[in-house]
């Protein structure tokens, strides 16, 4: 798996709050995004005292809400509808806990909570378990300032949970078996050659609900790793609560629930413009019929989400440019070998508007700009990426900063593979289409796609039949204030807007595909998630 390969402790937290469409059977789950430092989350999680002032540069007020919307289906590819975690509709972005997205899930009998982190570069949905005092049981211990609970998993507190032996079709590394008659299926996943999870594979139930009136209960058996010994980052650092894999193997997530015929093989994930602030995943998504695509290509020994860059331009000038990339949600920032990296910065830098600082040796990103005092904006030229097939993407934010800002790209010294991260994704709903082997791409700010519903699998089954009631005490939810009153509950509130600054492009900013001529103007406040790791090094 390929995540972002620097992380900073830093408080910058944001909330996914999952919206809820009206619809008509089981077959989608999504999740929305939020700020975490939105007045009701501050209430929620008591960060009161915690977060900067209101209004500050390292303060965005993004509102946490958790509305039910009513689903158009509005030249969709779906057809069915969707479903969400039975825990809640909440997840977090934690940027000092790996710059990783998290989703609040709930596994086993009785249904516990977990704060997973979403992963397109993992196959394995793993949690922390029997593993005593080497577990990080509270964010205080990975280096949050105040105190917030975990849970580890206990396969003997949970009824539904049962073993894999070696001798099932579901080990999927029976050559670590000792005895394969008899012998409890081990399992090692690797981040990098320090940071790993080992332990032993089970199953047990991963609890969702229909996102209709009825908000009927579904349980989803999944193959889970029972990680009792975690390494490097994975130890005090990045994923402590676990992994939700959603790699394209057939025990990772997405697979799982379309073997189960729960959900259609593929899924979206949104980030938004700014990435960490409104964004979205959906399984069982396919996305529209007018979207974008380009075919994944397949490269052995690597089982990612790879796809072919073909071009690239940079205002409306095409650059020499071609490469095997993959897409990673589990990136922060995008990674690029040479002559890629090269080339991408080279031509950004001969557009830059702004004074560049001197490169730092110590610091990742080598193309780093002083604002100009008076400034509101970045404002930079387009830059459009063209994909196998003619798809273009039009790169909508690759920044990161304040008075000071980067362009996010690392540069890879070693043979890692090219790696598009979050920062690329922002602004599009990317959808990773498993059944027609595609990723898809529209613009979406992941509040206004109420037009996505989803689509069965092929031979759609029955759902499974809804979970027992449990008789533990009911995980906790983070819950948002309703919004205000409307004459239709389905309908829901969209987020106040950003503060908007005005500026005028620059005189050579010439149209390119899907730019519309104009250079890209972001508000200079809404940029601090995306590097806050930055003013570390100041």
């Amino acid at each position: 798996m390929a995540l972002a390969r620097h992380v900073f402790l830093l408080l910058s937290v944001v909330v996914l709050s999952w919206g809820l469409e009206r619809c008509e059977a089981t077959g989608k789950f999504s999740f929305e995004v939020h700020h975490m430092l939105s007045d009701a989350v501050k209430q929620n999680l008591g960060f009161d005292n915690l977060v900067p002032e209101e209004g500050s540069l390292e303060y965005f007020k993004v509102l946490a809400q958790r509305d039910l919307f009513r689903g158009r289906g509005l030249a969709s590819n779906n057809e069915d509808s969707p479903l969400t975690s039975a825990e809640g509709n909440l997840t977090v972005f934690v940027s000092f806990l790996g710059s990783l997205h998290y989703a609040n899930v709930s596994v086993g009998t009785p249904a516990t909570w977990f704060l997973v982190a979403l992963d397109t570069g993992s196959d394995l949905f793993w949690l922390p378990c029997n593993c005593g005092v080497t577990c990080i049981s509270d964010l205080k211990d990975a280096g949050f300032p105040q105190s917030v609970p975990l849970n580890l998993y206990s396969p003997n507190t949970s009824s539904t949970s049962s073993s894999i032996r070696c001798s099932d079709d579901r080990c999927f590394e029976s050559s670590r078996c000792s005895s394969p008659s008899s012998s409890v299926c081990p399992y090692q996943v690797s981040e990098s050659t320090t940071t790993t999870s080992t332990g032993t594979l089970l199953q047990d139930v991963f609890h969702l609900i229909t996102e209709d009136a009825d908000l009927k209960p579904v349980e989803a058996n999944v193959t889970l790793g029972c990680g009792q010994r975690q390494t490097g980052l994975f130890q005090n650092f990045q994923a402590v609560n676990g992994v939700l894999g959603l790699g394209v193997k057939d025990y990772s997530v997405p697979s799982l629930l379309a073997k189960a015929k729960i959900a259609a093989n593929s899924f979206s994930i949104c980030f938004g413009r700014v990435i960490g602030v409104v964004g979205r995943i959906s399984f069982g998504d396919k996305g529209y019929t007018d979207q974008s695509e380009t075919p994944f290509i397949s490269v052995e020994p690597s089982t990612a989400y790879g796809v072919n860059v073909t071009g690239l331009s940079v205002g409306a000038k095409p650059v020499g440019f071609s490469m095997f990339a993959q897409f990673d949600t589990g990136s922060s920032y995008t990674h690029l070998r040479e002559p890629a990296y090269s080339a991408f910065t080279k031509a950004f830098n001969s557009r830059a508007l702004d004074i560049r600082r001197p490169s730092d040796p110590q610091f990742p990103f080598e193309f780093c700009y002083n604002l100009s005092p008076n400034a509101t904006n970045i404002t930079f030229p387009p830059i459009d990426m063209t994909f196998e097939g003619g798809s273009v993407m039009s790169i909508k934010n690759p920044f990161g900063g304040g008075r000071m800002y980067c362009l996010s790209i690392v540069k890879i010294e070693d043979l890692s593979p090219n790696i598009i991260g979050q920062n690329l994704m922002a602004g599009y709903r990317i959808v990773f289409d498993r059944e027609r082997m595609v990723l898809g791409w529209k613009r979406s700010n992941c509040f206004e796609d109420e037009s996505l519903t989803s689509t069965p699998p092929a031979e759609f089954g029955d759902s499974p039949p809804p979970p027992s009631e449990s008789e533990g005490p009911s995980p906790p939810k983070f819950e948002a204030p309703s919004p205000p009153t409307e004459s239709n509950p389905l309908l829901r509130s969209p987020p106040p807007p950003p503060l908007v600054f005005t500026t005028t492009p620059p005189s050579d900013s010439t149209g390119s595909p899907g730019s519309s001529g104009v250079a890209n103007v972001i508000p200079l406040a809404s940029q601090l998630l995306l590097l806050l790791s930055l003013f570390a090094f100041l």
